[in-house]
């Protein structure tokens, strides 16, 4: 019996040992990714003007890792600048007159189709019966 106690012992180590690298790992997984002072100083300065995507690439994070981050330090979100706000509107609305003024142009070039003949023939011969 005691070759068969020395034999679970070795087995109870062995994972003993592998779940200690796994947490060892887990560790060194989460201090890489960890938030330096001078990342979290700058989230804290910029997130009220700046987009996250901005942040993001300053920090050289995702967007969503901003997000979350600004979100466990209860960072919101200010009110966007008057002259930015008036700069993206203006844009919007040259895009929308653009691409108003490209459909009308379609339009007017159209050339009338055999369909569309043939029913002005049939309305002009109305008329003169």
């Amino acid at each position: 019996m005691a070759v068969r106690r020395k034999a679970t012992k070795k087995k109870a180590t062995k994972k003993k040992a592998t779940a200690k690298k796994k947490a060892t790992k887990k560790k060194a997984a989460a201090v890489a990714n960890a938030w330096k002072a001078a990342e979290v100083a700058y989230l804290k300065k910029n997130y009220k003007s700046k987009t996250a995507r901005e942040i993001a690439k300053h920090v050289g994070r995702t967007v969503n890792a901003v997000r979350a981050k600004a979100a466990t330090l209860n960072l919101k979100k200010g009110a966007v600048k008057k002259a930015a706000a008036k700069k993206s509107t203006a844009k919007k609305a040259t895009k929308k007159k653009a691409t108003k003024k490209k459909a009308t142009k379609k339009k007017a070039t159209k050339k009338p189709t055999a369909k569309r003949k043939a029913t002005k023939k049939k309305a002009t011969r109305r008329k003169k019966k």
